[in-house]
């Protein structure tokens, strides 16, 4: 039997309960669901934002009280891995999947460095450099335009919302920048910022430092930047060093 014609997939509501919200894991699965949506017969979803504290009665009804999540017919997953398995088996195509261990062991501690950092486990950036300087060497020794292929897959969806995320949330909580010298990193990113699907699924820098800023153990906000973040107009950091 054919799939249902539309998905709905929820992601966390930023700070208006309607814009994005931070969360990066929202993000992978938000842009692998867009990359899955490319062709002609592939996946067709709606994308809904929610505050799971206050949720509307049809993601309650749904049993559900995490994001992200998704609903499909009488069908609903609210697991980061079983949405992707999910959505891997009904719409094999195009395929996401990837088979690369040194692309997984390049990329695999980067995140626990970077909330390290930010949670001031680790006082300085040292061990979150490194990381960042590993990646940037296996995208210097790979011949791909990607992690672990000429085209983006799973692995692509699950380290671009964090590379960006330690991008915007350093620069804002942390006053740290990824070194300019790491060019074969910020070609990467570079790549990124130019494909529709992390485009269209990426949250506005406010939305990740506000996310950031209100994880347990990270800086604080003064209540002057957090009303300053809430005013201005939404901005993205979609640009590289000159160049790159």
């Amino acid at each position: 039997m054919a799939p249902a014609a539309f998905v709905d997939l929820w992601v966390k509501a930023g700070s208006d309960g309607i814009r994005l919200g931070g969360d990066p894991v929202c993000q992978q699965i938000f842009m692998a669901m867009i990359l899955k949506s490319e062709s002609d017969d592939g996946l067709k979803f709606n994308v809904k934002t929610v505050n799971p504290a206050k949720p509307p009665p049809e993601f309650k009804d749904a049993d559900l009280r995490h994001a992200p999540a998704i609903q499909h017919d009488d069908v609903s997953i609210e697991h980061p891995d079983d949405i992707i398995e999910y959505i891997d088996k009904t719409f094999p195509y195009p395929s996401l999947k990837y088979s690369d261990t040194e692309a997984d062991g390049a990329t695999a501690d980067l995140f626990s460095k970077f909330c390290f950092y930010i949670k001031e486990v680790n006082k300085d950036s040292k061990g979150l450099e490194q990381e960042l300087h590993r990646i940037d060497q296996f995208l210097e020794g790979t011949e791909h335009k990607y992690l672990a292929g000429d085209r983006p897959t799973h692995l692509d969806c699950r380290m671009l919302p964090k590379l960006h995320a330690i991008r915007v949330a350093c620069a804002a909580l942390k006053d740290f920048t990824i070194p300019d010298h790491m060019k074969h990193l910020w070609s990467y990113l570079k790549r990124a910022y130019a494909l529709d699907a992390f485009k269209k699924s990426c949250p506005s820098d406010q939305e990740i430092i506000l996310y950031w800023a209100d994880r347990p153990d990270t800086p604080n906000l003064s209540s002057n930047k957090r009303a300053q973040l809430y005013r201005q107009n939404t901005e993205y950091s979609l640009t590289v060093p000159d160049g790159i």
